[in-house]
């Protein structure tokens, strides 16, 4: 196994890179369902401190005791692999240090940048990009080219934290929001990104695959969207048939486009409905997995299992025992392309 972690601290436009620091542990997390991506990571105590300010020496024989080497906002990237073919499995910036020993970097992808951030912005009529332009001025954020063009109106944010912001559109617009990366998505679908196809075979390439299993229980139930007209009037955006289970009823803000409701509601509306595989898979550091990427299953045991998943979210860990993916997956099909 080998790893390479960087480190880059910008003091008051004083670049200073730290590369080939030698973790002793990592873990990492990201989810399509969070936009705050986290990664901990786990460093020899003594060889990471220096003991004057000018000192910035990674591997100080002398650095025992001190003012450390890093800084809270000091952006960084893990690379892990094997046999010196490595990957990139995160990239943000050091939100927290523990000095403890071991001592822990505990990191935030991008979504740190909108930390210290407060908006304050009236629109009569944004689109979402427009107004996530506004939110993430001044920052290294960029934002996906699938953000759907959707208008928002009325719209009025007074010193509203960013990552506030964010969550408004998670439960205002019941919006998708995360990060791949330093690329910010917001959108009705979190299948709207093409993503690669990766291949695992049990047995194989595979740790462990028995909380893979079938749900076949569905939930029966309609899934409605409910907002208030300008004369108080309630309008719904709902299915052609209620489901023997019952009604959902969800409040979402006034003036979406119905296209945008309907494919909310649709995203919705599969969830409750899905029958099918499910679960958790741990697989070794290769091949990487990024969230929303596609994992092609082949099973010789239980051939029933094979087929195509969406990759919901992904905890892994690194150390002297090894590298390791837990992927949740969600079933596709066997002919998803």
């Amino acid at each position: 196994m080998v790893s390479d972690i960087e480190v880059v601290n910008n003091n008051k436009g004083v670049v200073t890179r730290f590369r080939g620091i030698k973790p002793t542990a990592v873990k990492w997390s990201q989810s399509v369902k969070n936009f705050a991506d986290t990664c901990s990571i786990s460093l020899p105590k003594n060889p990471y401190l220096s003991n004057t300010v000018k000192n910035n020496t990674v591997f100080s024989a002398t650095a025992s005791r001190g003012e450390t080497i890093f800084h809270e906002g000091d952006a960084v990237e893990v690379h892990l692999g094997y046999n010196y073919e490595k990957h990139r499995f995160f990239k943000g910036f050091i939100k927290q240090i523990n000095y403890a020993q071991p001592l822990v970097l505990e990191c935030e992808g991008y979504s740190y940048l909108l930390r210290n951030v407060s908006f304050t912005k009236s629109y009569k009529s944004a689109t979402i990009r427009q107004v996530l332009d506004d939110l993430t001025h001044g920052t290294d954020i960029k934002l996906s080219p699938y953000i759907p063009e959707i208008t928002l109106k009325n719209l009025t944010f007074k010193n509203m934290p960013g990552l506030n912001v964010l969550e408004w559109f998670q439960k205002e617009c019941l919006c998708v929001v995360y990060f791949e990366d330093d690329t910010l998505f917001v959108g009705a679908s979190r299948y709207a990104i093409p993503h690669p196809t990766h291949k695992l075979r049990v047995g194989w390439n595979t740790v462990e695959d028995k909380e893979l299993k079938k749900d076949s229980a569905a939930t029966n139930v309609s899934v409605n969207l409910m907002h208030k007209l300008p004369t108080g009037e309630a309008k719904r955006t709902q299915a052609d048939k209620s489901g023997q289970g019952g009604i959902k009823e969800i409040k979402v803000r006034t003036g979406l486009p119905d296209t945008f409701l309907k494919e909310v509601r649709g995203e919705l509306q599969k969830q409750e409905d899905y029958t099918g595989y499910k679960g958790t898979i741990t697989a070794f550091l290769m091949p990487f997995f990024g969230k929303g990427d596609v994992c092609q299953i082949i099973d010789k045991r239980f051939p029933d299992r094979e087929g195509k998943y969406f990759v919901e979210s992904i905890e892994g860990s690194f150390d002297d025992r090894g590298g390791r993916q837990k992927l949740n997956l969600i079933y596709y099909g066997k002919d998803r392309k």
